[in-house]
Parts: C-alpha cells; structure tokens; sequence
C-alpha cells in the first residue's frame, strides 16, 4: 500500500502470539532509505488474518478498529505532504502512538470524530481488562451516528474541536429524535458518551475548553420493572417443568437471590466462593464497572447451588432467554422474565423489601456510587417508605 512516495505495509507477528493465542499487527513504514516498524496495538488470531489482503477477516470489531488506525496513517501522511514537510517516519511513528511532536511550528487543529476514532482505538486495546468488547461496540455506534449527523446537517466529514458549539449537541439531540427515531433515555446515553470524548481531548490539551459544559439532558422518569414476593415465588415453587426449564428456573432464582447478571453466572466457578465470619459468600468483579463486590450466598441461592454442585447448567444467553419466555407461559406468569429482571428482582424485592438500607444494596449491587442506585431505585423506596408508614398508623391505631 502507497500514500505518495511512503509505502506501508501491515502484517501479523505470529512469533509474538500471547498466551490466549493472539498475536500483535504491526506496520511496516518504508521511505527512501527509511524503514520503521510500528504496532498498531491490535491482536487477532492468525487464522483471523488475510495476509493476501491485509486485513481482518471473521471479528467485525477488530477489523474497523484496524480501519480506524488505518485511517489516522493516512490522514497523518497526507497532512504532512499538503504542508509540504520533510518526512520524517519517526515523527509519524509519535503522531500514531500519541506522542506530542511539532512539525515546523505548524499547529494542527483535531476533527472530534478524529479524536473519538483515536478514543476508540485506545478503548480497544484495554478489552477484557478495563472495558467489554461489548461496550466498545457501543462506542462505535454513537460515532456512527454522530458521523452520520454531521453528514446530514453539514455536509461535512468532521468538525473541528475548536469550532464545536453547544448547538452542535442540541442538535444531534433533535436527529436522534427525529431521524433516528431514538428514545430520550438512548439519546442520554449517546450524548453521555459524546461529552466523555470532549473530557478525553481537554485530559491531552486538544482543546482547551468544553463547549458543551452547559448542556443537560433531559430527566427520563424509568419504571423499575421486578417481580413481587409472590410471582418470586409462583417461579420458585413451579413444578411439573421439563429438565431444560427446571435448569432455566434454577438459574433465574439463584440470580435473583444474588444479584449476579447473566455474564456474572455463566463465568461463576468454586473459587468464587469465600467464607467469611461463618458466612458463605461470593467475591467477583462487576464485568460492566470492574468494581470487587461480595453478595452473601442466601439460603435459597445455595441451595441451588448445592444441587448442581458448583455447576450451574447455563445456557447460552439467546437460548436462556428464550427459554425464560417459555417458562413463564408454562407457569401462566404475565411478567416478561429476562436476566435483567432478575437482578431488579433482587434489589427491590430481596434487599429493599426487606429493610436492607440503600447504601448496603448499592455495595452488594457493585455499583460505581450510591448515586447510581438511588437514581434508578428512587420510586420503590417512596413506596417502601408509604408501606412503613401505613404499618406505623396500624400499630398506633390499636
């Protein structure tokens, strides 16, 4: 591949395979009497490459990850020549790695979709350490939009940090709503994010101000969608079930009772579990904030996990969804059971509706800050709080 007089070429370090199997994708930089080898921080498995084309076959992310640095190459190699600078690889190598580097005084002003494919691309490197493969997916489908907005509103590819003002925002706001046909709390999220890129540029001095520092987003009212003491236990006390949904309802009830979300139980072993001060208990990290938690393994959870023996018998996530749904129409249950129902389930109707104060069940939950709990949990505990104080007339009206 040629940019000008610059070749470059990318290829896979099989000898620098890691312990999972993957191996690094490095570039080759030629230029006259210049070669430089650099990584592009990307690592696949060698029968995921195409060395005939160079490129990423069978993982969709990894691939526009790889297109994403691509693009930086060349956006970088093409500013140097419309400047006409002497070329210099390792300067190059710097702007690629994020380095600060000065090319003949001449100040480059950063696109913010440039910066978010530079988020991405740095977001990706920390999969399965700090962040899911998942929610870097998530990162990538806001730019598109955002992408997409500029397209359609500006005709443009990309607008300068410099020239970003808040009507930028509220705008995006409106072709979520009205083009993307979005719902506010999916536009809160996205707009969340958008912000998070412009404190990424203000931590590396891309831009020395937030444009969008005024901006709030509109409050959504949520319903917490749970089962009550009762439906827990039509689920609970269900018989005559086939193996496969007596599995799928073990599995549901012991999330309820623990709180853990789907990943959380699929990846549960043995040394997940502690005794502490003659309590049995569960120590794992929260996948979504990453965050150490410990739940107590309440009796009804533990008993289901005695009867499997550490093993719990679950299902891929699509076929344990579908097999929850069947489940409820087996035991003529109107509520829509899914794994995330399960985890509210535990919250209000385990925790809270046992007079477990907010700030424990915010620790149990592994969330981030009690902020994060008393925003989505605000409702249950006002109506908590009306069943306490029909119980106090009750008592004082005898």
């Amino acid at each position: 591949m040629k940019i000008g007089s610059i070749n470059y070429q990318l290829f896979i370090y099989k000898s620098k395979t890691n312990r999972k199997g993957l191996a690094p994708i490095y570039c080759k930089l030629f230029y006259r009497d210049q070669l430089k080898i650099i990584s592009t921080g990307i690592k696949v498995n060698p029968s995921d490459w195409d060395n005939n084309k160079y490129q990423i076959v069978n993982d969709a992310l990894k691939s526009n990850i790889l297109e994403l640095w691509k693009q930086k190459l060349h956006k970088q190699l093409l500013d140097i020549y419309s400047h006409d600078h002497e070329v210099n690889l390792q300067q190059i190598a710097n702007l690629l790695l994020c380095k600060p580097v000065h090319i003949n005084t001449v100040v480059k002003t950063m696109g913010y979709i440039e910066v978010y494919n530079l988020y991405i691309t740095q977001a990706y490197k920390t999969v399965g350490e700090q962040l899911q493969k998942r929610t870097v997916q998530k990162y990538i489908t806001v730019c598109n939009s955002f992408k997409d907005f500029v397209k359609q509103y500006y005709n443009t590819k990309d607008i300068g940090l410099s020239d970003l003002r808040l009507k930028h925002l509220l705008e995006y706001e409106e072709f979520c709503l009205s083009v993307l046909k979005h719902k506010q709390v999916t536009i809160n999220k996205s707009v969340q994010l958008l912000k998070q890129i412009i404190k990424y540029a203000l931590g590396r001095e891309y831009v020395d101000k937030d444009p969008w520092l005024l901006h709030k987003s509109k409050n959504v009212t949520t319903t917490i969608v749970y089962l009550t003491k009762d439906q827990l236990a039509c689920v609970e006390n269900a018989v005559n079930l086939t193996e496969k949904l007596t599995k799928v309802r073990d599995c549901f009830i012991f999330s309820c009772y623990s709180g853990l979300a789907y990943a959380e139980i699929a990846s549960l072993s043995k040394e997940n579990i502690i005794v502490k001060n003659g309590i049995r208990w569960i120590t794992m990290k929260r996948q979504k904030t990453h965050k150490n938690f410990l739940i107590p393994l309440l009796p009804p959870a533990q008993i289901i996990w005695n009867k499997y023996e550490g093993d719990l018998p679950v299902l891929s996530n699509q076929k344990y969804n579908a097999y929850l749904k069947e489940l409820a129409i087996s035991i003529n249950l109107t509520a829509h059971l899914t794994t995330h129902l399960a985890r509210k389930t535990f919250t209000t109707t385990v925790l809270l509706g046992n007079n477990i104060p907010l700030k424990v069940a915010s620790t149990l939950l592994g969330h981030s800050n009690t902020k994060i709990t008393e925003k989505h949990y605000a409702e249950v505990t006002n109506d908590l709080l009306d069943q306490h104080v029909s119980s106090l007339f009750e008592i004082f009206s005898k």
